[in-house]
């Protein structure tokens, strides 16, 4: 409906009402303008011109609390404390101004004032790491260690940017594992992969294993190299059955296959290299280095459908040993190394072979098969019994060659390895 405005005094009168209402929002907009710059220069005084223009903006309120809270120059923390508990009046609904005040309060010494704040700053903020941290750290400081662990539990749920600072002060606080685990560290595999490596960076290799348990028996899934460090470290640190341990149960969980059945007893991983190469843990691995090529090769095999093809670019005199595996071993019990090898074009009067030596004592144990140089139209068998020695748990398994005293001595040409087989001996 329209309201027709006839007489030239109506009009005017309603032009001059429409022009009092512009001129008042005008000068709404300019204050709030005015104000808005004045507390973007982060200044007290311009901050406390932004308040006096605008005082019911909460936002203003916490900005200037901060300034006086901490000035280095002029710390003025009542003033603080005011503006702070102002603007959470103003504006119940906002984490900062309860945070700033209980860390206002925490700074007089107001501890349990300080605390309802921070209940109230985590009321509001249940699943933000960034507002659960400095409660977590609140009540780590004021010895309540379950509390300070519920909150740093929901910072570690949230964000991987505080982890380490998280497990550090955790052992700080208290050296019982469990509790840490149980209270502290959330059942999802990568904040558990994180810990399991802060554990393996402090040496805590006990206290990783149950963590590693935890990880296995849950029901997210992980990529099986992710474990590759904790048995690396494992293994550098002579726990073998533990290291072993590890691999078996990737392999329980079907995260890697088992390359032989029990009745082969063969004790190599992947031997006819028809799976994929892993380059972890109780698998082969292979170390890349400039002038040489490794990897499979699909079109020269002795079984079907692949070998482990090595080609030398004749480059250097190397020593190359870059190509190996990992083997569990019963100390002192007799094994047969079986595998077959083909060369092309192999020169220099040292060819590639097969060693078998304990991984930790060379003198307990170092063989190896004769080396093949030249080309070969068809493939060789290579075999070589030992025992182990009777300190022996773990030996490593490599296609090696050893540098040239020549003076023609820069190796070139390829060399394939296949269907390698390590069985015990019965006595």
């Amino acid at each position: 409906m329209q309201i027709a405005i006839k007489t030239k005094p109506a009009r005017a009168l309603l032009a001059c009402a429409q022009a009092a209402v512009l001129l008042l929002l005008a000068g709404w907009a300019s204050k709030d303008y005015i104000a808005d710059a004045q507390a973007n220069r982060l200044f007290v005084a311009n901050l406390e011109r932004a308040v006096k223009l605008d005082p019911s903006d909460a936002d203003y309120h916490v900005r200037l609390g901060r300034l006086y809270e901490y000035n280095p120059l002029d710390v003025q923390i009542e003033k603080a404390e005011n503006h702070f508990r102002r603007a959470a009046q103003l504006d119940p609904y906002d984490p900062r101004a309860w945070l700033e005040l209980a860390a206002a309060l925490e700074f007089q010494g107001r501890i349990a004032e300080a605390e309802a704040c921070l209940r109230q700053v985590d009321l509001l903020t249940p699943n933000l790491p960034f507002y659960q941290w400095p409660i977590a750290n609140f009540y780590l400081l004021q010895g309540n260690i379950d509390e300070g662990f519920r909150h740093f539990r929901v910072v570690l749920a949230g964000t991987s940017r505080y982890d380490n600072n998280v497990f550090g002060m955790a052992w700080k606080a208290t050296d019982d594992a469990g509790k840490i685990l149980q209270q502290l560290i959330p059942e999802q595999v990568t904040t558990e992969f994180s810990y399991l490596d802060f554990l393996l960076s402090a040496r805590r290799l006990t206290e990783a294993q149950a963590v590693w348990k935890r990880i296995v028996a849950g029901r997210e899934e992980f990529s099986a190299d992710h474990s590759s460090t904790y048995i690396d470290t494992l293994i550098g640190a002579g726990r073998v059955e533990e290291a072993y341990q590890v691999w078996t149960d990737l392999q329980t969980k079907g995260l890697i296959r088992y390359t032989s059945s029990p009745s082969e007893k063969n004790l190599i991983s992947n031997g006819d290299f028809e799976d994929e190469l892993l380059n972890f843990g109780f698998a082969w691995r292979i170390v890349p280095i400039e002038g040489v090529y490794a990897g499979m090769d699909t079109s020269t095999y002795h079984s079907p459908g692949h070998a482990l093809m090595i080609q030398f670019l004749g480059k250097q005199n190397l020593f190359y040993h870059n190509v190996y595996q990992y083997v569990k071993v019963s100390p002192g019990q007799s094994y047969r190394l079986q595998a077959f090898m083909k060369t092309e074009g192999i020169t220099t009067d040292s060819g590639p072979r097969l060693q078998v030596y304990d991984a930790y004592n060379a003198a307990q144990l170092d063989k190896s098969t004769d080396d093949l140089t030249g080309s070969s139209d068809s493939w060789t068998p290579l075999l070589l019994d030992f025992a182990a020695g009777p300190k022996t748990e773990l030996i490593i398994v490599r296609l090696t060659r050893l540098p040239s005293k020549k003076f023609d001595n820069l190796i070139s040409g390829k060399v394939w390895l296949d269907d390698v087989k390590l069985t015990p001996v019965q006595k």
